[in-house]
Formats: structure tokens, C-alpha cells, sequence
């Protein structure tokens, strides 16, 4: 081999095997794709399908609808999903505490302007550096039912307070007709308490046990506990009241006017649960750059506006408001009025050995309610 040949093999050579000892950098670089795991119902194929277009990266979306299944997933192992939608109380609060979560780099999200100052207020009190969490998701919950069965088995009863749906004596006449609650502890138990006079913040082992039985009252006319088939059940005619979040009984009211159904949902006048559903990355998550660029898209203005348009769920992104539509925008169900506003709560949470054993307490009462003994 000549000299120079043999310089050009080394060089060649050098070059070679510098690119293979960069190239594991290269592929040690994020896959292009982004695994998220949602509440049912909330992102339409449209939304998903122009982040793909937009960025390159395909999105893996999975569907749950109760917090208990996220939960499950997150506590046992690592997930896999890079992007998540927990519910902020007691939820987030207790998973952040475990260490579940990893700090969201701010430095990514170009796009996170302006929170609604009353739900990023609320937020604070559960992750006070909004270093974990960002709220998206929020509304309230309250009841949805069937206007004209309401009105032939409740002649003059108030359709505007939780005695249509707590009081023993109404419950009993609808019964026939179907009645269904909410499928976790922290959907009833406070809202329950509040109604016999007690603090819905209350971790009283008393309070527990007034609320107890008192579900134990309204167990037998109870037909289903359910979260994600009220809707159905309320269109179909299988239930006709049921305790339910606002978003859904928004859906239900449209969906029920297609086939003549009168559906109707109210924030009861005593007030209500307001529930925030966040954004967070878990620890582990494989792809967490990409998870920070679908947050990052999620927080424009014209796509919390575009989501908002499609599931009548307001989102946290002040700057969206004014593109969501007027119909939507106007419905005080969806966007309550300030009065309103002011009568709702943020579950308190918690925050000391007492009151999470309290909720220990609350749940083994709650599965007693549910199995009706």
C-alpha cells in the first residue's frame, strides 16, 4: 500500500469509527413520538392529528376516566406515559408528595401565558410553585337529569339544591326511573356533609359517620355508581338524575335534544366541587422533551379554544377565552358567574397523618356504601 493510500485508509478509517462512537448520541436522542394517557372524551383527533403535522412527533393516546385507574398505574411501576392529566385534589397533591411527578421546565413551554387567575389560585393551594402541575382542565360538578320526569314525580320541588338528589324522600320516587352517582369517595362524601351542616373540609371521624349513614339511607335507591356512563344512561333513559361533572352534562343536554330528551344540569344553589384536571410528566417518562412540546402546544390560546369548542370544557388559558365560541362562553353552567364562582371548592388536601387517615377511613365507608351494607 502506498503511503498515501494507507493515510487515506487511516484517515477513512478515523472518520468511520468516529461516526459510529457518535452515533449512539444521535439515537439516544428522543423517539419521535409522545405517549399520553387522558381523560375520555377530552381531545378530538383533530387537536392530536395537527400536533403530529406540526411537530413530526405521533402521539400514543390512551383513555382512562376515574382517577383511581391513573393512579394505580403511576404508584405501580413506571408507566410509560410522558404526559398525564390527574386531578388536582387529592390527587396531585398526594402523588407529588410520593415523588411521582418530575419538575415541568417552564423554560419549554414558550407558550404559557396568562392562567385563569381563579383556578391558578385554587391550583396553588395543591402545588403552591406550580412546579409540578399546570391546570387545563376544569368545571364542576354537579347534577344532571331528566326535566320532565323530574317534573311528573317532584311536583314543586326545587330543581336548584342537593336536596333533589340527597334527601331520602325524593330518591325514593325515582328511583324507578333510575338514579346513578359518582364512583369515588372524594365525589359524595364532602358534598354530603355539606348538605347535613357539616364542613365538607371536615376530618372529624363524627362528620364521617353522619355521612355514612346517611349514604346508607340513600343506598337503595342508588342504581349505579359510575363515572364514565352517566351520560348514556341520562340520553338512553336508563337513569333519570344523576350526579355528574359539568363537561359530560353538557354532552348529555346536547346529545339528549337529538332524540327528544330534556335534559338539564344545575351548580346547585348551596354550591359545589370545583374540579381542576392538571398537566404533569411523570417521573421516567421516555420522552420528556416531547412531552414538554405537547404541554407546550396544548397551552396556545386557539387550541384550549379549539378543545374548549368540541367537550365544553373550559381550560386554564385566560388568552383562549375569547376565541371559544359565544354560545359557549355565555352558558353560566360552563363558565359559572362570579357569585357562582365564589360558592365553589377546591377539596382541601391532604396535608398530615391525620387526614390521610381520615380518606383511609372514607374509603373503606365508601366501599361499604357501595357493596349496600
Amino acid at each position: 500500500m502506498r503511503p498515501i493510500s494507507r493515510f487515506l485508509f487511516i484517515l477513512i478509517s478515523i472518520l468511520i469509527v468516529g461516526w459510529l462512537f457518535l452515533k449512539p448520541v444521535k439515537n439516544n436522542q428522543e423517539e419521535a413520538c409522545v405517549n399520553v394517557y387522558d381523560w375520555y372524551g377530552m381531545l378530538t383527533r383533530e387537536v392530536i392529528q395537527q400536533f403530529e403535522s406540526e411537530t413530526g412527533i405521533r402521539v400514543r393516546y390512551d383513555l382512562y376516566d376515574n382517577n383511581e385507574i391513573l393512579e394505580a398505574k403511576l404508584l405501580a411501576s413506571n408507566s410509560g406515559y410522558d404526559v398525564v392529566f390527574p386531578s388536582a385534589s387529592p390527587y396531585v397533591a398526594r402523588q407529588i408528595a410520593v415523588g411521582i411527578y418530575q419538575p415541568i421546565n417552564r423554560s419549554l413551554l414558550t407558550n404559557l401565558g396568562k392562567l385563569d387567575p381563579f383556578i391558578e389560585k385554587q391550583m396553588r393551594l395543591v402545588d403552591f410553585e406550580l412546579k409540578y402541575a399546570l391546570p387545563y382542565y376544569w368545571g364542576t360538578l354537579g347534577i344532571a337529569f331528566d326535566v320532565d320526569k323530574i317534573n311528573a314525580l317532584l311536583p314543586g320541588v326545587p330543581q336548584d339544591s342537593y336536596d333533589l338528589l340527597f334527601n331520602p324522600e325524593n330518591l325514593k320516587k325515582l328511583a324507578p326511573y333510575g338514579v346513578s352517582f359518582l364512583e369515588e369517595a372524594i365525589d359524595v362524601f364532602p358534598l354530603v356533609q355539606s348538605y347535613l351542616g357539616k364542613s365538607r373540609d371536615s376530618i372529624d371521624e363524627n362528620d364521617l359517620e353522619a355521612a355514612y349513614q346517611h349514604l346508607l339511607k340513600l343506598r337503595p335507591y342508588i342504581r349505579r355508581f359510575t363515572s364514565g356512563r352517566f351520560i348514556n344512561d341520562l340520553v338512553m333513559g336508563d337513569t333519570c338524575i344523576a350526579q355528574g361533572w359539568s363537561g359530560e352534562a353538557q354532552q348529555a343536554e346536547e346529545e339528549a335534544s337529538e332524540v327528544g330528551r330534556n335534559i338539564k344540569y344545575i351548580i346547585p344553589k348551596e354550591g359545589s366541587t370545583l374540579w381542576i384536571d392538571c398537566l404533569a410528566i411523570p417521573v421516567g417518562a421516555p420522552h420528556p422533551r416531547n412531552a414538554h412540546l405537547f404541554i407546550n402546544f396544548l397551552l396556545r390560546p386557539d387550541i384550549s379554544a379549539k378543545i374548549t369548542n368540541h367537550n365544553n370544557i373550559p381550560t386554564a388559558i385566560q388568552e383562549g377565552y375569547k376565541l371559544v365560541d359565544a354560545r359557549i362562553r355565555s352558558n353560566p353552567n360552563i363558565f359559572p358567574t362570579k357569585e357562582v364562582m365564589a360558592k365553589l371548592h377546591l377539596d382541601k388536601p391532604q396535608a398530615d397523618e391525620k387526614s390521610m387517615n381520615y380518606d383511609r377511613l372514607r374509603t373503606r365507608a365508601w366501599a361499604k356504601v357501595r357493596l349496600n351494607r
